[in-house]
């Protein structure tokens, strides 16, 4: 753990004018002025900055400073939604994030499949198959699938998808 340097303004922002000056930032400053990622962030302080202040991500999660909103800007440590941050299957969805921003943030479709996803919840997430294969979705993950719910996902036959996987897999 480390202290950052942070402006002028930042400083008066953060602790006020009478206590100049005051040019660094420290996890323990942080945690005294009760600041929240977002506050943090809206300061203009860098993400990788706040990581170099306090590199554990545990530490940022138990002190509740963050929201589930703010996991998508997290992924320099990266904090995973699903097993870091405990979010269930229909908070992850209300994130709205894209595939590459879920595997930036660790989510792999076995963390998807330890929540509970199923065909007809993959469905609603309305991702293509090559951005279930980024999230490392394979053949033997279709393998399980029935025909009618490879059909209602993929719009494939469940050995099309099986076969298109594992030409995946090769390249």
């Amino acid at each position: 753990m480390s202290a950052v340097l942070i402006s002028a303004v930042q400083s008066v922002k953060i602790f006020g004018f009478w206590r100049q000056p005051v040019l660094t930032l420290s996890w323990t400053d942080i945690k005294q002025h009760n600041l929240t990622w977002r506050q943090l962030r809206a300061l203009g302080l860098e993400a990788e900055m706040l990581k170099r202040v306090q590199p554990d991500k545990a530490e940022w999660i138990q002190r509740g400073g963050i929201q589930v909103a703010d996991l998508t800007d997290m992924t320099c440590f990266p904090v995973n939604p699903l097993t870091d941050f405990g979010v269930d299957l229909a908070e992850l969805w209300a994130l709205r994030c894209s595939p590459a921003q879920l595997a930036a943030m660790g989510v792999t479709f076995d963390h998807l499949l330890a929540k509970g996803i199923t065909p007809q919840i993959m469905s609603a997430f309305a991702f293509t198959l090559s951005d279930w294969a980024e999230l490392r979705f394979a053949s033997w993950h279709a393998e399980k699938m029935g025909e009618d719910d490879s059909q209602r996902v993929f719009a494939l036959s469940q050995r099309e998808l099986v076969r298109i996987l594992q030409s995946f897999a090769v390249e």
